[in-house]
């Protein structure tokens, strides 16, 4: 061998090392004993390795990763092809230069990547999971709406905090907001809503449907160390806790708290789900193998996993509580509105680590345009220990950073214009807490 040899140790690199390495040749050279050059013959010609074509939009990623370092000291944003699943962008922050791995990394670069309390070698897209906070309203939404004991312009009194068992469990936002139907509860992220309306269903269908979205499972992209995220049932809760599902874990169930744990990735394949109306497709992130001279050597075709079954009126009803998320007087992500195009997003806050030692993870995730979508999107905030973040003001100007470009000079259309949900209070600016 005259050159040294290289490998792929993460990433895709690792996954397809094989079909990227190609194949030694061998080159026979003969000397006579004064060392000169008496003869050369190839033997055998070397095979160059293939290239791999992902599904990844090279703009999108850059403008992804721009959002990222500027608005964000750890986080994560994934884009998806609601139409056929495939993976648009992936980026995780902090990250590093994977050229200080060619040929190899020196100890102290390699230390100073390690001891980096960012963990800018963690690939926070698809190998970190967080508490969802509020956006996991959305499968709580779909779960109350399709067992018919929730009807959508069911009204639950949206108080500052309900008794359950001998706690007292607060929504994020003080006073009384009145009788709210979903849409309105979707709009405004109220709590105690969702915790009368989760209790009222039972933890199962919630379950369900999250499983359905594609929560709690890994999302089964060509990359190592994928975390499959978490939906508490009762065979967990009686191993980690010692009970099954009591009325309190299925109130922090409703509002995303708790124990559900859920990554960048499957909130994206999720949002995606939503997008087209119940369609499960399977993310793809590598669209084929190819020779050096584009021969086709494998193709990864595009598959739908499953439909949902979910009704066109619960799809329209959340379609709609999204949209007035970001565009209604009364909604919380207000920092994603677009000029050129309508956005429909879900905000959401929720603290997760050891106890004093909480960090806050913010969201915002959805899909654009709203009426024809064409990306579907999940933008996590990793909050200091102690800060107060809030998805609406932090990971929803990263998804409008990132959108004001692709649709630079677009006009709204009309098509398909929804009637305004009708108002019920004086709107007021709102902002979610921490405890959302």
């Amino acid at each position: 061998t005259l050159w040294p040899e290289t490998e792929g140790r993460d990433g895709l690199e690792q996954t397809f090392n094989e079909l990227l390495t190609g194949k030694h040749g061998e080159y026979k050279i003969t000397f006579d004993k004064d060392g000169h050059k008496t003869s050369e013959k190839l033997v055998k010609s070397a095979v160059p390795g293939n290239n791999i074509v992902t599904t990844l939009d090279l703009r999108l990623q850059q403008l992804a990763e721009k959002a990222l370092e500027s608005k964000a000291k750890r986080g994560a944003i994934v884009i998806v092809d609601p139409t056929d699943g495939d993976i648009l962008t992936m980026a995780s922050w902090p990250t590093y230069d994977p050229n200080l791995f060619v040929p190899s990394i020196s100890t102290e670069n390699f230390k100073q990547l390690q001891d980096d309390p960012d963990l800018p070698l963690l690939a926070r897209a698809f190998r970190s999971a967080y508490p969802p906070g509020s956006t996991f309203k959305v499968a709580v939404g779909i779960a109350a709406l399709e067992t018919g004991a929730v009807h959508a312009d069911d009204l639950y009194q949206c108080v500052p905090g309900i008794q359950i068992g001998n706690l007292t469990f607060h929504n994020w936002k003080k006073g009384d907001r009145g009788a709210l139907n979903f849409v309105q509860a979707l709009t405004e992220s109220c709590d105690t809503w969702f915790y009368q309306v989760g209790i009222k269903i039972g933890a199962a269908p919630i379950i369900d449907w999250a499983l359905k979205l594609g929560f709690g499972a890994k999302c089964g992209i060509p990359l190592r160390g994928e975390s499959e995220g978490r939906i508490p049932n009762d065979e967990y809760m009686k191993a980690t806790h010692g009970r099954k599902l009591l009325n309190g874990d299925i109130a922090n169930l409703s509002i995303g708290q708790g124990d559900v744990q859920v990554t960048p990735l499957q909130m994206a394949q999720a949002m995606a789900i939503v997008a087209n109306g119940g369609r499960f497709y399977q993310t793809r992130l590598v669209r084929q193998v190819q020779s050096l001279d584009h021969e086709i050597v494998t193709a990864y075709q595009l598959r739908e996993k499953r439909a949902l079954g979910v009704s066109a009126e619960t799809m329209e009803e959340v379609r709609a509580g999204m949209i007035e998320v970001v565009n209604g007087p009364n909604g919380t992500g207000h920092e994603a509105q677009l000029d050129g195009v309508e956005v429909a997003g879900k905000t959401g806050t929720a603290q997760w680590g050891p106890k004093n030692k909480e960090r806050t993870a913010a969201w915002f995730a959805g899909f654009l345009p709203a009426e024809e979508p064409k990306y579907a999107f999940a933008a996590v905030y990793e909050g200091d220990v102690g800060s107060k973040v809030h998805g609406g003001t932090t990971a929803a100007p990263m998804i409008a950073d990132i959108f004001q470009e692709i649709y630079k000079g677009s006009k709204m259309s009309n098509r398909g214009a929804r009637e305004p949900t009708q108002q019920i209070r004086r709107a007021q600016p709102v902002e979610e807490d921490a405890s959302d």
